[in-house]
C-alpha cells in the first residue's frame, strides 16, 4: 500500500523550503537518490522507516513526523491542509462548533461506559467505538491547532523543536 499522506506532507514541506533547501541535499541526507526522493514525493514509492526518519530530521517538520508515525505505528496524523492553515480563525470557529457536539457525545459515552457491558445494546457499543475513534481524531486536531498557533505566533522551527523535545523528555514521548 502506498503512503499517499506521507507523500503529500513531504511535498508540502519540500515546497515550503524550495528556495532555501536543495533537494539533492535532502536526498543525500536520507541516503537515497534524487529520483527516489521524487518517487516518494509523488507517492509512487514507499519510504522505509530509516528514510522517513532522515527526511523528518532534515526538514524538521512536526506534521511530517506525525505522518511518518501514522504509517509506521498507526497513530493519528496531522497532515497540513494548506487552505486551512492560512485561515487559523476559520478553523478555530469550526472547532468551537464541534466542541459542543463533542461534549454531548462525551456525556453519552460516560453514561454508556458506566453501564454493565452485558446490558449495552448493539447501538450503544457501536456508539462507543465511534466515540473513541472521534477522540483520536480530536487529539490530532488539537496537535495541528497548537502547531499552527506556534507558527502564527512566530516561533522558529528550533523553538518548536525544543518544546517538543522538552515534552518528550518529561512524558516519555
Amino acid at each position: 500500500m502506498k503512503d499517499n499522506k506521507f507523500a503529500r506532507q513531504l511535498t508540502l514541506d519540500l515546497d515550503k523550503f524550495r528556495n532555501t533547501l536543495d533537494r539533492s541535499e535532502v536526498a543525500e541526507q536520507a541516503h537515497i537518490s534524487e529520483s527516489q526522493l521524487s518517487n516518494i514525493r509523488a507517492g509512487r514509492r514507499n519510504a522505509p522507516r530509516d528514510v522517513k526518519k532522515s527526511l523528518v530530521q532534515k526538514l524538521w517538520s512536526l506534521p511530517l513526523a506525525f505522518s511518518a508515525s501514522r504509517s509506521e505505528f498507526g497513530i493519528p496524523s496531522i497532515m497540513n491542509n494548506p487552505s486551512l492553515q492560512q485561515d487559523l480563525y476559520a478553523d478555530e470557529a469550526s472547532q468551537k462548533k464541534e466542541e459542543h457536539e463533542r461534549q454531548s457525545s462525551e456525556n453519552q459515552a460516560d453514561y454508556i461506559i458506566a453501564m454493565n457491558p452485558s446490558q449495552r445494546t448493539t447501538e450503544q457499543t457501536d456508539f462507543l467505538l465511534k466515540h473513541f475513534s472521534d477522540s483520536f481524531e480530536e487529539i490530532g486536531s488539537e496537535l495541528k491547532y497548537t502547531y499552527a498557533k506556534m507558527i502564527f505566533a512566530g516561533l522558529s522551527d528550533e523553538e518548536i523543536k525544543e518544546l517538543v523535545d522538552e515534552y518528550n523528555q518529561k512524558f516519555g514521548g
